[in-house]
């Protein structure tokens, strides 16, 4: 997310509720853990952290220009153990763009999410992608009590479509508009599936949508993940302050995203900011279960040194670690005396790719193959090792 010019922002493990009533549904906020202060405030333990970080930028960011680009990270939990595939407490990292409105931004935020799962180490995936503004272009067409509308947003967030197709027996609608409730859940797929959608509605919220749809594909081809993006007309998030684009980021064979995100262009305004604003987040968590389920789990990061050290090389194995590390390499200095036989084993043992032995303050030895061994410098062998020399 650094990379990508985003600033680390830390945003509280608790808040108040009358922080929390602002952006988040009655739903979300059912979800939460409350409790009272000292002084009798009704504070909570926060269910996700957007909420916070808009909170941030319209108060003591309030003077920074937009567009603004933070990340943060920090668990969030909830009352409703499934929420996080059966545990209370999640750990998240997350970004976002706020002061950006329209495509362009949309598909920055989802090419940073891609390339934050790769970064996790997830070697395939894919991202599907939707817009909040299908959905309620929708539902303002079809005459439906509130109650009714609410139940079938929340069996379409639970992708349960045996109880929305039980739930619209029970309802007045004509049969085009049960058919059309019923059909663009099934809206999965291509750019196809966007010609196919637009035959269905007749309504420019959802036409609106669907052209921005579109340009945001385009987009994230020329940021090189076209190959990995689904187009899934019937996605709902479970938050309210959804407007626009939003999108979930699925691994191999695990049945829940590891990444979630979209367009909140609303909630900024609430806090007295308002400003359009994109965002996601990425459940470390649920990467670490899923990456422990595969076949082949990833590899543990390399150890670029192994520093053994006998008599009186320690000082020297101690600085040398010290200068590896500031050049970017990881390094491990040990935690004993070892000869040259011993020193060996544990390099081998650690998967390091050189071995160094300090037997005093100008006496070090470095392998990089366990046969070959060459004796130098301390200094040397840190500005070898850092220039990629063998």
């Amino acid at each position: 997310m650094r990379r990508w010019g985003y600033r680390h922002v830390i945003t509280p493990l608790v808040e108040s509720m009358d922080v929390l009533d602002l952006g988040l549904g009655v739903d979300q906020r059912r979800r939460l853990f409350k409790f009272t202060d000292l002084r009798g405030e009704v504070v909570a333990l926060v269910g996700e952290r957007t909420v916070p970080v808009a909170r941030l930028v319209a108060g003591k960011l309030r003077a920074a220009a937009l567009p603004l680009r933070l990340c943060y990270a920090g668990p969030v939990v909830s009352t409703d153990e499934g929420r996080f595939h059966h545990r209370r407490e999640t750990y998240q990292v997350g970004a976002e763009l706020i002061g950006a409105s329209g495509p362009v931004a949309d598909a920055e935020v989802i090419a940073l999410a891609a390339r934050c799962m790769e970064a996790t180490g997830i070697r395939r995936y894919q991202i599907d992608v939707g817009h909040a503004e299908f959905f309620h272009g929708i539902m303002d067409a079809v005459r439906l009590p509130d109650d009714v509308k609410g139940a079938v947003r929340s069996a379409l967030v639970a992708r349960d479509f045996v109880g929305l197709e039980s739930l619209l027996e029970g309802t007045p609608l004509k049969s085009a508009e049960h058919e059309l409730l019923l059909r663009f859940p099934a809206l999965r797929g291509g750019p196809e599936i966007l010609e196919a959608a637009g035959a269905l509605v007749r309504n420019r919220r959802s036409e609106a949508a669907l052209t921005e749809l579109s340009r945001v594909r385009e987009l994230l081809v020329g940021h090189g993940i076209g190959d990995v993006v689904i187009l899934d007309l019937g996605a709902i998030r479970d938050f309210d302050y959804y407007t626009g684009v939003i999108f979930e980021g699925y691994g191999p064979d695990f049945g829940q995203p590891v990444a979630q995100g979209g367009r909140y262009d609303g909630l900024l305004a609430k806090f007295g900011r308002a400003a359009p604003a994109t965002g996601f987040v990425v459940q470390l968590d649920l990467v670490s279960e899923m990456l422990t389920r595969a076949p082949r789990p990833p590899a543990l990061p390399r150890i670029d040194a192994a520093v053994a050290w006998t008599g009186s090389g320690l000082n020297t194995a101690l600085r040398l670690g010290s200068t590896l590390r500031l050049f970017g390499m990881r390094a491990i200095v040990d935690t004993q005396s070892r000869g040259p036989a011993e020193a060996k084993a544990w390099w081998r043992a650690l998967g390091a790719t050189n071995l160094i032995h300090c037997r005093g303050e100008a006496d070090v030895s470095w392998s990089s193959d366990g046969q070959r061994t060459r004796t130098l410098p301390p200094e040397q062998v840190a500005a070898r090792l850092a220039g990629g020399l063998s």
